[in-house]
């Protein structure tokens, strides 16, 4: 009994410490901004979907359209500054990259 116990604590944290390695580290609002400004490669105040996807870390590489539709809030087809760096949607894209579905 004592075994089985052990073996499922331990599934348990490892299934905790993989889904939490799998999220992208937070940034503060001024990293999301810098972050911004850096990837704004033609500095016209918005990012296109080409310039976004420079900000995605490498795993979410194969979602960034979907990232991207759901960071572009008035959806007209860019994303600004406030967009960017407004929590919540990431896990990041840039502010973070939301989290899978």
């Amino acid at each position: 009994m004592r075994i089985t116990v052990l073996i499922a604590a331990a599934a348990a944290t490892a299934m905790v410490a993989g889904a939490a390695m799998a999220q992208p580290p937070q940034q503060s609002p001024e990293e999301r901004a810098a972050a911004f400004d850096k990837a704004d490669a033609n500095k016209d105040g918005k990012l296109s979907k080409d310039e976004f996807k420079t900000t995605l870390p490498a795993q979410f590489a194969d979602r960034a359209d979907q990232v991207f539709d759901r960071r572009d809030a008035n959806k007209d087809g860019s994303i600004d500054k406030a967009e960017f760096t407004a929590p919540g949607g990431r896990g990041g894209g840039g502010g973070g990259a939301p989290a899978p579905k």
